[in-house]
């Protein structure tokens, strides 16, 4: 069950893949209205708790994970309104690594990990969407992570707010 006010893992990209993919979110937003937000790959969400002690739980989980690669494998769209359209993320090793490391210290049983970077949240119709991923064109293929973010999220304000960063092992 997805909780409106409650707390998040995040990786983000960084250098000019970040800077693409934030003007391609920043362009959605002001054409189609929607909400502006960090390009991210949600690692792990919908979790509460007390915010000093999620500070510690993610700590932990940075020191045992390396920096690891983000694949993005092209546009996809769906009817959920934080997954309206947005980039496939390949599911690796890796990442299958990072999501256990994160599941196992916040002690949370979730089977149904769709790894995604959203580009606009909403309800769009597909035409509209279709013509939302001609206006984007190019994407970063890949970016690097060496860092995972707790993130506060607001999501009847449609608000995120990075709580505190952690660099990778």
């Amino acid at each position: 069950m997805r909780n409106s006010i409650s707390y998040s893992i995040w990786a983000m990209p960084t250098g000019d893949a970040r800077d693409q993919l934030k003007l391609s979110i920043k362009l959605l937003k002001e054409i189609y209205d929607g909400a502006f937000f960090e390009p991210h790959v949600t690692l792990l969400s919908s979790f509460l708790g007390e915010e000093k002690i999620l500070i510690e739980k993610t700590k932990k989980i940075s020191k045992n994970i390396s920096p690891f690669m983000i694949t993005l494998n092209g546009f996809s769209y769906s009817k959920e309104f934080f997954e309206s359209l947005f980039l496939k993320v390949q599911l690796d090793q890796h990442l299958r690594l990072v999501r256990k490391a994160c599941c196992e210290e916040f002690r949370i049983i979730e089977h149904n990990y769709f790894p995604h970077l959203s580009l606009i949240y909403g309800d769009f119709s597909v035409a509209k969407k279709k013509k939302m991923m001609s206006r984007i064109g190019v994407f970063p293929k890949y970016f690097f992570v060496n860092k995972i973010f707790l993130v506060h999220n607001d999501e009847i304000q449609l608000r995120w707010k990075i709580i505190k960063e952690f660099p990778l092992k």
